[in-house]
C-alpha cells in the first residue's frame, strides 16, 4: 500500500525506523489482540450491506507499514483510507513528537495526500471516559480528520455482541434466517471472525472475506447470489410425499419441520453448495419415505 522509499523520503530514515519495528511488534501481538480482531469482524459486518446491495469495493488492511495501522478500509468508490488505532486501557494521551498518537495521525493524514486518498483517522477505546476526555482534547493539527470512538471489550464473543447492538444487527443481516436466535448470530460472526484471521491482511476485499467465511461449516451466512437457486424437481417429490415433513428455502438454506414443530432444524450448508448437491443425490438415490429415513441423509 505505501513504499518505504515514499516514507523515507517524506519523513527521514529515522521515521522509518521507527515504523519497521512497530510493525514487526504489531505482527507478533497481532494474532493474540483479541480487541482488534473483533472491531475488524465488527466493521466487516457493518459494511457488508452496502458491498452485497451496492456492490461497493471495500478493502481492508491491517498491521502493515504505516503509522495508523490497527485497521485500514480503502473504500475504492469514495476514495478514501479510514485509518484505525485500537486501544484497550483505561489510560492514555494524545502526546506530541515522534511516536505519539497524534504524530503518527498527522503523518498518515500527510502520507494519503501523496497517494491522492482522502484520510479519516479514528481512535478507538475501550472505555467510555476516555473517549469522552480524549474527544474533548484532540490536538487542533489534526481535528479536522480525526475523532474518537467507543467499542466494547471482552474477551466473549457472545458477550461484545450483547453489547453492541450495531453490531449484533449487522451479523443478523447476513444470516440466513429471519430474525435469527444468539446462537445463530454467534455462529456467522465466528466464521467471519476465522475469515479475517486466515485472510491476506496486506489488502483483502470484503467480498472475499464472506465467501470465505461462507466455506465454513456449518456458517448459516446467507446466500449472495442474484438468482435464486432452484432444488431438484426429483428431490421436490420425494420430500413431498414424506409424511408429516415440511421445508421452506430461506436465504438459501434449507429450513426443516417435522410434526408441527416436534423436530426442525437447517441444513448446515446453503442450496448451491457441493454438500448440498451430494444431499440430492442420496436422497435420490435411496427415496426416503419417513422423516427417519430422510434424516440419516442430513
Amino acid at each position: 500500500m505505501y513504499q518505504q522509499e515514499q516514507i523515507q523520503e517524506l519523513f527521514g530514515k529515522q521515521v522509518l525506523d521507527y515504523l519497521k519495528n512497530k510493525n514487526k511488534g504489531g505482527i507478533v501481538n497481532e494474532k493474540g489482540n483479541t480487541y482488534e480482531n473483533l472491531f475488524a469482524v465488527y466493521k466487516i459486518s457493518v459494511l457488508s450491506k452496502d458491498v452485497l446491495e451496492n456492490d461497493k469495493e471495500i478493502f481492508f488492511a491491517s498491521q502493515i507499514i504505516a503509522f495508523v495501522d490497527d485497521l485500514i478500509i480503502n473504500d475504492i468508490q469514495e476514495n478514501i483510507y479510514q485509518h484505525y488505532q485500537l486501544k484497550n486501557t483505561a489510560s492514555l494521551r494524545w502526546g506530541s513528537g515522534l511516536r505519539s498518537i497524534a504524530d503518527d495521525f498527522v503523518k498518515q493524514y500527510n502520507l494519503n495526500q501523496t497517494v491522492s486518498k482522502q484520510s479519516e483517522m479514528t481512535l478507538v477505546v475501550s472505555n467510555v471516559q476516555l473517549r469522552d476526555r480524549l474527544a474533548n482534547q484532540i490536538p487542533q493539527q489534526i481535528a479536522e480528520f480525526s475523532k474518537v470512538d467507543y467499542f466494547y471489550f471482552a474477551h466473549s464473543l457472545p458477550k461484545v455482541l450483547q453489547e453492541e447492538q450495531e453490531f449484533s444487527q449487522a451479523v443478523a443481516y447476513l444470516c440466513a434466517f429471519d430474525n435469527p436466535e444468539p446462537d445463530k448470530i454467534e455462529c456467522v460472526a465466528i466464521v467471519i471472525l476465522g475469515a479475517w484471521l486466515s485472510s491476506d491482511k496486506s489488502n483483502v476485499s470484503l467480498r472475499e472475506i464472506l465467501e470465505k467465511s461462507r466455506q465454513s461449516q456449518p456458517s448459516y451466512i446467507r446466500y449472495f447470489g442474484s438468482q435464486d437457486v432452484q432444488i431438484d424437481p426429483e428431490v421436490k417429490k420425494i420430500l413431498a410425499k414424506i409424511q408429516r415433513f415440511t421445508y421452506s428455502i430461506s436465504k438459501g438454506f434449507l429450513q426443516w419441520q417435522f410434526a408441527n414443530g416436534l423436530e426442525e432444524g437447517t441444513l448446515p450448508y446453503s442450496i448451491e453448495t457441493e454438500n448440498f448437491r451430494r444431499f440430492q443425490e442420496r436422497v435420490k438415490q435411496n427415496k426416503p419415505m419417513t422423516f427417519d429415513e430422510l434424516e440419516i441423509h442430513f
